[in-house]
């Protein structure tokens, strides 16, 4: 798809969100078989040669595309991407989205020029890293929040709930149980992911269940206050408009990084934290209803939400994109 400055073009996984979403947004997907590296002996081989074939895949379409730059986002779907251009010689980069780099990042930080992080904590971890904060839609930083209460037809106050793409069994569970027993004095608009929808009802008329919403920005500003888990994209997404939230971090994310996300928005008086382990009915109804309660404090969290929102991330990442692609290089920052 080419925009004013630059063609671009995405390689990524045949079964990732990816498939869905790039070819929405009108760009070219190059699509790949890939698959992680866990499990036994046999799916671990099965899985370094569907990798070993796409580092070669990746080399073609690289020499086909001849891009002026690459950039990672990490997972295994990048990986054989930045190792390809790297061999071509492309100037390459990376982006890590959370405050602990996964392996993939670890690894693949050897072989680029720099890496851009959202997290400063992440600078601890990964040469050459760069602070440039979380690219996030400009959609979040414009959102209405009189638009996101009509689109959603719902009245306020608003309670959002999400658990991020593949949504949150236990925080989905608690919340059908909290919330929807009877009618509340405030809207609920949860948003399971497709994987627990089916497993959800409620008796609430002011309880609205979907499976999945594309255009999130509306949910978060309609809401009052927002319960998440804290991978790096749902908690920019919502500094991006600026709500009091209730993070809930997934226990089993990679080196525990989203309780680390986390604390890095409490830690900044934009949050507050809720273990996973102490997720049940009675606590998030608890936790609701007393930031609901408390409006010095959720604007308080709110305002404070909004301050760390990188509102410039995605010009920082794209111009240093460019710069690579118009000289060869980083910017002389090696």
């Amino acid at each position: 798809m080419r925009g004013a400055a630059a063609e671009v073009a995405f390689i990524g996984s045949e079964t990732g969100i990816e498939a869905d979403l790039v070819p929405k947004a009108g760009y070219d997907l190059h699509a790949l078989p890939l698959a992680g590296f866990a499990g036994g002996p046999t799916a671990r081989a099965r899985a370094g040669l569907l990798f070993a074939r796409a580092v070669s895949r990746c080399r073609g379409i690289l020499k086909s595309f001849r891009p002026g730059a690459v950039l990672g986002v990490g997972g295994y779907a990048s990986a054989p991407a930045v190792l390809a251009a790297r061999a071509l010689g492309i100037p390459t980069f990376l982006h890590e989205q959370n405050s602990v780099p996964g392996r993939t990042n670890k690894l693949a930080s050897r072989f680029t020029q720099e890496v851009l992080v959202t997290f400063p904590a992440a600078r601890q971890a990964l040469k050459r890293a760069v602070p440039v904060g979380m690219p996030t839609r400009k959609e979040f930083f414009e959102a209405s929040r009189e638009e996101g209460l009509a689109r959603l037809g719902v009245e306020p106050p608003v309670v959002l709930l999400f658990g991020g793409s593949g949504g949150a069994l236990k925080l989905n569970l608690a919340a059908a149980e909290a919330f929807g027993g009877g009618e509340t004095p405030y809207s609920i608009v949860q948003i399971s992911g497709r994987r627990d929808f089916g497993r959800l009802s409620t008796k609430n008329p002011r309880h609205k269940i979907v499976a999945y919403d594309d255009e999130l920005w509306h949910a978060i500003a309609a809401s009052d206050v927002v319960v998440m888990r804290a991978g790096a994209g749902s908690l920019f997404d919502a500094a991006a408009v600026g709500r009091a939230s209730v993070l809930v971090p997934y226990p089993y994310a990679t080196g525990d990084h989203q309780l680390y996300n986390a604390r890095y928005f409490t830690e900044g008086g934009a949050g507050e934290l809720m273990l996973d382990d102490e997720v049940d009915a009675a606590a998030l109804r608890d936790r609701v209803e007393g930031l609901l309660n408390d409006e010095t404090r959720r604007e308080g969290l709110a305002r404070n939400m909004r301050g760390l929102a990188t509102p410039h991330a995605a010009d920082e990442v794209a111009g240093r994109l460019l710069s690579a692609a118009t000289t060869g290089t980083n910017g002389g920052t090696r």
